[in-house]
């Protein structure tokens, strides 16, 4: 059994062997390097927006915010790290951990004196920088910081249910930026440069009246979006003469010439458009730390980059000017800078998102806008980086169509061989279904990305909260069992009163009253989320992300105000389908068909976790068809309930007056979950994790991979606007061969052809994870797939841990 891992494996530098893996030495001494450096709290940002703030508490919101990132930009720390070709730091340096106290800092103010010592992504922190924060800072944002105002608007009922009890989550985004979004690189960014964007805001400035009050709004925002594109600039413009300075006092010759370039670069990039490969990566990299810092945040994810940066590969390859091995060098070292970014949580939201994951990633493959097969040389180059460096970010996403290669796939399995939970696979027929369904015309459908987990958005058009809020179907079936009471939560009631399941003549009555529950636990989620996006819109305007989007730069309103092209969501995602699924087929069967069980034999099993009802419970697991196993009489129920959960979403309208949407996207929040839910009637105990996304519940998939697929495919994928999850767990064994590999290209073809969205796969023998558990030292660079992200395995906290154990591992086709 391991002990509290308070100093987690990424601080723990001694004992990681050198990496030899890389494509070349300069990224396995990149790749060594990035370990030296353990999350690290960083003021610097905190201090410099809470001094912009206090010198502009007359002005708009939107101008505030803009100008603390140009103020931020010219005071920050900068510094470039031996064997950089791609350079910038999100904070001082590598890993740093930015305090924005304008969006939260209650919890940080808490835990000041724990963060370093949690269980689960500890962050190192200074005794001076917890000093200035606890005088300088945190004073100032007394009741003026955007989750104040998100707390301070919410009813106390609300509260109850949507915040308090951990049933549902209500205010994922009241202590973080909006997230969830994909900069249009292709076709805004890397065409036109800030400076372009820029002169854009200044033509559209000058068309207004500035004596129009009518047009103040406007007048605001291009004024802020040009703050933000001055920013930028000189944020590049910084790394330009340090990278110079460098030079000067550099003796290597060679390493003198690239940090020359480097300069050079920065001076061009981005605020000019880019003229090369390497300008192009450094475009995106400065892209990314800016936005990044206009607010803590997840998943903003770099688009299509096999798409947007192949011009510029082809061209400087023709000349002369690139190779393979530089191209690929240059991916590689983007792919070990993304992966410093962290995302900042509490100690309590670190149980869903663990593993320092900022959730963003990249999408390859997929088709051309002539509907041709879109793979190209930087496709491959994009799973071979995750294959040299191997790190926890960033994700890479693979779009399968019907015109895929097989060629293409073999190289997708072959990333899927090495066990790093990469790549995500997903089917385009079934992502143009849900794109429709969110409104995207026709002419965009071809150039969709992940952006999130597996939420599908169209890059530099697309606005959409994909982590709206969370709910479990699993505590509909446990409220429909107790008369809307939640066994673990209490002891007022916090479900709806749907009256005594022993008084239930049908099961179909037993089903209208868990379809009452779900749509008062989808309702309670979407009415929070509305004060939280409320919040956003007042006190946290988006100018940087607003001008990284089509729609806004024309109309003159940002992001928060619906001024993309697209308006999607939010999307309510959820854990487990599954836990729901069978549950109520048990019942069915047990209860009502066979009558092998009375409702009371059932429900005093439940109240008792099983305990001294064993019989009952093995009864339950073996006796009833479980989700999972291709048996239409549970996949029924499954397929039922996620429509009604689509359905019921799609009732509630944002502040956008846009209709929320569905997703069956856990993250890790099937454990959290389960800890506030008693027995199941699928045979699972009190407080155990519920089952991920669209997957079955562990150990119960005992048909092999066709059977989970069948199941998981009877459900209709197209309904869930922010996209499904599939995990599944493969032996080393299954696919070790080249035969093998064409068996798992098979099954991808088979998922979509059935109408699959995704899927995923840990490729990795219990054996394995169960010897991690014992010499973590042994296991550093061990990753697993956890969610819609991997993670390394040792970092994880032991429930996260065997969750991924207790998954199903496929040793037969």
């Amino acid at each position: 059994m391991r002990t509290d891992n308070a100093c987690s494996a990424s601080a723990q530098t001694q004992s990681r062997e050198k990496w030899k893996l890389g494509a070349t030495e300069r990224i396995n001494r990149l790749r060594d390097n990035y370990w030296n450096h353990p999350p690290t709290v960083d003021i610097e940002r905190a201090l410099s927006y809470t001094k912009t703030y206090k010198e502009t508490e007359a002005e708009d919101a939107i101008m505030r915010r803009a100008k603390s990132l140009y103020n931020y930009f010219t005071e920050k720390t900068i510094s470039i790290n031996p064997d950089e070709l791609i350079v910038g730091t999100y904070g001082k340096t590598p890993r740093s951990v930015l305090i924005c106290p304008e969006i939260c800092w209650l919890w940080i103010n808490d835990e000041l004196d724990t963060m370093a010592t949690r269980p689960q992504d500890p962050y190192q922190i200074s005794e001076e920088d917890k000093t200035i924060l606890r005088e300088d800072v945190f004073p100032y944002w007394q009741g003026k910081s955007m989750e104040e105002y998100f707390l301070a608007n919410i009813s106390p009922d609300l509260r109850n249910i949507a915040i308090e009890s951990g049933v549902v989550f209500g205010d994922n985004k009241s202590a973080s930026g909006a997230g969830e979004f994909a900069p249009g690189y292709g076709n805004i960014i890397l065409k036109k440069g800030f400076k372009g964007i820029r002169q854009d805001a200044e033509n559209q400035l000058s068309k207004l009246d500035p004596y129009d009050i009518r047009y103040h709004d406007k007048r605001k925002f291009y004024e802020a979006a040009m703050i933000c594109c001055d920013a930028v600039k000189v944020l590049s413009s910084r790394y330009s003469e340090a990278a110079r300075q460098a030079a000067e006092n550099e003796s290597d010759a060679l390493r003198k010439n690239e940090l020359m370039k480097i300069s050079e670069i920065c001076e061009r990039v981005p605020y000019n458009p880019p003229t090369s490969f390497h300008e192009a990566i450094q475009a995106v990299w400065f892209t990314q730390i800016a936005l990044f810092s206009e607010e803590n945040t997840t998943s903003f994810c770099i688009d299509r980059p096999d798409q947007y940066l192949y011009p510029f590969y082809k061209k400087d390859k023709d000349l002369g000017l690139l190779t393979d091995e530089e191209a690929q060098e240059l991916i590689d070292c983007l792919w070990i800078k993304m992966a410093e970014i962290i995302y900042v949580i509490s100690e309590g939201a670190a149980m869903m998102f663990s593993g320092y994951q900022p959730y963003h990633g990249l999408t390859i493959g997929g088709c051309t806008k002539d509907g041709e097969d879109a793979a190209n040389e930087l496709s491959f180059m994009a799973l071979q980086a995750t294959m040299d460096t191997r790190m926890h970010v960033p994700t890479v996403n693979v779009r399968i169509n019907e015109k895929t290669s097989d060629d293409f796939l073999m190289k997708v399995c072959e990333l899927v061989e090495i066990g790093t939970g990469q790549p995500a696979i997903f089917f385009d027929k079934t992502a143009w279904e849900i794109l429709r369904n969110n409104g995207v015309e026709e002419k965009d459908l071809w150039n969709w990305c992940v952006a999130g987990c597996v939420e599908p958005q169209i890059p530099g058009k697309t606005t959409m909260w994909d982590e709206g809020g969370r709910f479990s179907y699993a505590t509909a079936v446990e409220w429909a069992l107790t008369n809307g009471v939640s066994k673990l939560v209490g002891p007022e009631r916090l479900g709806l009163e749907t009256g005594d399941p022993r008084q239930f003549k049908t099961y179909a009555e037993l089903e209208e009253a868990t379809e009452k529950q779900l749509g008062h636990l989808i309702q309670a989620a979407c009415m929070a989320c509305s004060v939280v996006e409320r919040a956003h819109m007042l006190r946290l305007p988006k100018p940087l992300r607003s001008i990284c989007v089509e729609g806004c730069m024309e109309t003159g309103t940002e992001v928060m105000q619906k001024g993309a092209t697209y308006n999607v969501g939010p999307g309510m995602e959820s854990t487990g389908v599954a836990d729901l699924a069978d549950s109520l087929a048990a019942i069915k069967k047990l209860v009502y068909d066979t009558k092998t069980l009375t409702m009371d034999q059932l429900l005093e099993a439940l109240d008792n976790n099983f305990e001294g009802f064993e019989n009952i419970r093995q009864l339950l697991i073996n006796e009833a068809p479980k989700y999972g196993n291709d048996e239409p009489y549970v996949d029924e129920i499954a397929k039922k309930f996620v429509a009604l959960s689509c359905e019921m979403c799609g009732q509630h309208t944002s502040i956008f007056d846009t209709k929320y949407v569905n997703g069956l996207v856990p993250v890790i929040a099937n454990i959290p979950h389960g800890k506030v839910i008693g027995a199941l009637p699928s045979g699972r105990k009190a407080t155990m994790p519920l089952a991920d996304g669209i997957s079955p519940f562990p150990g119960y998939d005992k048909n092999g991979p066709s059977a989970v697929i069948k199941s998981v495919c009877a459900v209709d994928h197209a309904q869930n606007g922010c996209g499904t999850l599939l995990n599944m767990k493969l032996s080393p064994s299954l696919i070790a061969t080249k035969n093998d590999k064409k068996n798992l290209i098979s099954l991808l073809r088979a998922e979509e052809k059935l109408g699959g969205y995704h899927i995923q796969f840990n490729v990795v023998k219990k054996e394995t994870l169960l010897e991690a558990i014992e010499k973590p030292q042994d296991y550093q660079d061990l990753l697993v797939r956890v969610a819609g992200y991997s993670a390394y395995f040792v970092e994880l906290r032991p429930d996260a841990q065997n969750l991924i154990i207790e998954r199903t591992e496929n040793s037969a086709w």
